[in-house]
């Protein structure tokens, strides 16, 4: 049996379709999963909770110093990257991140 460049390229074609059209259903069904997700967020973040205590706060904190460090990295440009980044945080920041470390202590010495 010969495989020719012909039959490949329609199952590549073929493949492409199939997928284009698994994107655009998927697509469809985004608003609907969105809402699902968002409907169970408090159940799953309650179990989370459970499993893994202060993870919520330690997640939102995550991502609070994250974009501090992000808007400072792009408010400097270029020049973050020649000369490196010194990020401040204010006090509330700097509170938050004080007030998870325990937390996140005792998570890291599970793994």
């Amino acid at each position: 049996m010969a495989v020719t460049f012909k039959g490949i390229a329609s199952k590549i074609v073929a493949a492409a379709k199939d997928f284009k059209a698994a994107v655009l259903k998927a697509a469809e069904e985004a608003p609907t999963v969105v809402a699902d997700v968002n409907k169970d967020a408090p159940e799953v973040e309650a179990l989370i909770e459970l499993a893994f205590p202060g993870a919520a706060q330690i997640e939102s904190t995550a991502l609070a110093a994250f974009e501090a460090i992000a808007g400072a990295v792009e408010a400097a440009g270029p020049t973050a990257t020649a000369n490196g980044l010194s990020v401040s945080l204010d006090k509330a920041l700097i509170a938050d991140i004080q007030g998870v470390l325990p937390a996140l202590k005792n998570f890291a010495a599970k793994l």
